[in-house]
């Protein structure tokens, strides 16, 4: 369990060192890196000695399989609409995308990830990485949230808050 406890706090750190590298332009070599940690990191948890759930073992895994895909096709379609997965926070469109899964959405991309996360810790019913994964997309909504409040509305102004009053966060309003 004190692994799980590390794993956070490393997640939380890499947050902070993503939005120090963004906002500061220092370190930019790390937005790479970073944005690697960030979608990788939630998912080694499992390969930690835990206990496991042993409620109807079969049926976490077919749902965990579900997730990861439906994580994996939400990922796939907001890399056709943008170009690619991971945006830098420094790194900003020239103009606001409101199509594809950015019709439905504000953070496609992030909602993709947390389908993977959850999938993953319900394959490998790990308690502990389950437990421990809420702060995890705790830490995702923060994330998600300061890049909005910090960067995009002052990027696109009013026509992004109107984009936020008709688009959920992370649910189809």
């Amino acid at each position: 369990m004190n692994w799980q406890i590390v794993l956070v706090l490393l997640f939380a750190l890499n947050m902070v060192l993503i939005w120090v590298a963004s906002l500061l332009h220092r370190f930019g070599w790390y937005r790479l890196p970073g944005s690697l940690i960030f979608a990788y990191l939630p998912l080694l948890g499992v390969f930690l000695s835990q206990p496991r759930f042993e409620l109807d073992y079969f049926w976490w895994r077919v749902v965990g399989v579900i997730s990861i895909c439906a994580g994996i096709i939400i990922l796939a379609w907001a890399k056709k609409e943008i170009g690619r997965v991971f945006i830098n926070i420094g790194e900003l469109p020239a103009e606001l995308k409101t199509s594809g899964p950015y019709h439905y959405v504000r953070h496609p991309v992030y909602l993709g990830l947390v389908f993977i996360y959850v999938g993953w810790w319900w394959v490998w019913a790990a308690v502990y990485s389950f437990y421990f994964g809420v702060f995890i997309l705790m830490l995702v909504w923060l994330h998600a949230y300061l890049e909005e409040k910090l960067v995009l509305e002052k990027a696109f102004g009013d026509s992004y808050r109107q984009y936020r009053r008709r688009t959920g966060m992370f649910w189809i309003k």
